[in-house]
């Protein structure tokens, strides 16, 4: 049965009790659920709910253009020194523990992310913060930030959900793996009960230091299947639904429900094992890209909706840094044929792994990449895992989302040395170019320095092909039309907007 028989099955059968979402409660689904609820976590599956929960020193402005940092649970912070920042911390911030808010709390949430040591942190470490070094308390209000060399994008890279700050006390009473089941932050929600991969209720916090949550209740569930999340909507089982593919946005347009949907600052990604015969070979992993076909997987699968990819870079990086005239994009057969020719690739296997339900359209796109690499030659073998083997696998399903707007934002996150695909030892760039480029893109001080540099790294990623680029996918959200809210630009992919003054809720339609 399609989704769309079984809502309009759900509809005949008079099941739709459009009960409007109110401001008591919100029930949300999910397509997928994080395994662990903390702050070092980061994953898509944790940004819907750890974005209600926890916060950091510096936030940023959710629906600004350009990029605008603003006070969080810092008031303030001045560079002192090229490695140091001082940061001036708000006073009287509740935490839901019960326990006041201090410079201890910060070094103890800060200082395990910077230090890369402990095996819990270390994804965090090496994706975003392995510039930082270490907090230094200086009194109970003041906190000095030390980096290992000087960070032009120390605001960024603060004011990610890596950063947020959690209760020293409430650890040490707990114990690391009962503190992850009770998880405890400053933000306007707590969480009241957690089932660890399948449900999170969260509170109104009513110590909140800032404007008071709009809702009383936030209840987020694992729902998986697409077709179990639109008959929830419609049967008043949920109030908010995430993840719909674009060919059912016809079918929920009627009376009680709104959809919004959204072409995310995020690339589905096939990354590409460097090191794995065959795709070894610079040759093999071209022909790779050159063989599929972004615009058919885009028109065919998301109905157009979706972004063909032109180079890693997106449009959300504004001036200066997006360079709108760059265009790898294009499929070239007889170029793939040649380089495979020259590689001496004889049709031996290429396995990628991919887990189900993870990505919307995931399955059927690697169906129709299948199909399309035949024509090359390339013999692409497809497993479904419960468990990615990054080892043993040619090429692994990802996303790579836009983390902040800036190149590095997408770009630093993934393929950095220190990223997690560089400690695997799959992502291997061997350009002698790579490192020097890339320094000067992550670490250079002046804005003619950077753009420079980050333009040669994609001329220089076109010859290295260690990932490939299908698509920013288009999805969207369903909900009671009592409901409204817009999409942070200024925030990685997948945030909900659900703090005050950020969604809003139409009184008078609840109830009817």
């Amino acid at each position: 049965m399609t989704i769309k028989s079984v809502l309009t099955s759900a509809l005949l059968a008079g099941s739709m009790l459009l009960t409007p979402a109110a401001a008591e409660g919100l029930r949300v689904a999910l397509p997928t659920f994080p395994s662990k609820f903390a702050p070092n976590f980061w994953g898509n599956d944790g940004a819907p709910m750890l974005y209600q929960v926890y916060e950091t020193l510096v936030t940023r402005d959710p629906f600004a253009r350009p990029l605008t940092f603003q006070p969080g649970l810092a008031t303030s912070w001045k560079q002192v020194a090229p490695t140091v920042w001082e940061m001036t911390l708000r006073p009287n911030v509740k935490m839901h523990d019960g326990t006041t808010m201090d410079a201890e709390d910060v070094k103890f949430s800060l200082d395990p992310i910077f230090s890369g040591k402990d095996p819990e942190y270390t994804s965090a470490w090496g994706t975003f913060h392995y510039n930082f070094d270490h907090v230094e308390v200086v009194d109970p209000l003041t906190v000095r930030i030390h980096t290992k060399r000087e960070e032009p994008l120390f605001e960024s890279l603060m004011s990610l959900s890596t950063a947020s700050i959690t209760s020293k006390e409430h650890y040490a009473a707990q114990g690391y793996d009962q503190a992850l089941l009770h998880p405890v932050g400053t933000g306007p929600y707590r969480v009241v009960q957690l089932t660890a991969g399948e449900r999170a209720v969260m509170e109104r916090f009513d110590d909140y230091w800032d404007q008071k949550a709009p809702f009383d209740k936030l209840d987020f569930r694992l729902v998986p299947e697409v077709a179990s999340r639109i008959t929830g909507l419609v049967n008043g089982e949920f109030d908010l639904i995430a993840n719909i593919p674009p060919d059912q946005a016809p079918a929920l347009k009627r009376d009680g429900i709104r959809t919004l949907g959204v072409t995310w600052p995020m690339f589905h990604v096939w990354v590409v094992n460097q090191v794995a015969k065959p795709a070894n070979d610079t040759r093999v992993r071209q022909a790779m890209r050159l063989c599929t076909d972004n615009k058919a997987l885009v028109d065919g699968l998301w109905g157009g909706l979706a972004h063909v990819p032109r180079a890693h870079q997106f449009e959300e990086y504004g001036e200066p840094f997006y360079m709108a005239d760059i265009d790898y994009s294009g499929r070239d057969v007889a170029k793939a044929k040649r380089l495979l020719a020259e590689a001496g690739y004889k049709g031996e296997p290429i396995t990628a792994q991919f887990t189900q339900n993870y990505y919307l359209y995931g399955n059927l796109a690697a169906q129709v990449i299948q199909q399309q690499w035949q024509e090359c030659g390339l013999n692409l073998k497809l497993q479904q895992v419960e468990q990615i083997d990054y080892q043993k696998s040619n090429i692994v399903a990802w996303s790579n989302p836009m983390y902040y707007p800036d190149p590095m934002g997408a770009m630093d996150v993934h393929w950095s040395s220190t990223s997690n695909y560089a400690k695997r030892g799959t992502w291997v760039p061997s350009h002698p170019e790579w490192a020097k480029t890339f320094e000067a893109a992550r670490f250079g001080t002046d804005v003619k320095t950077r753009k420079d540099a980050y333009r040669k790294l994609l001329e220089l990623e076109q010859q290295e092909a260690g990932w490939i680029l299908l698509y920013e996918p288009h999805e969207i959200y369903a909900m009671r039309d009592s409901i409204s809210f817009d999409i942070p630009i200024a925030y990685r992919p997948y945030v909900l907007p659900l703090r005050a003054g950020q969604v809003k809720i139409n009184q008078a339609k609840i109830g009817q």
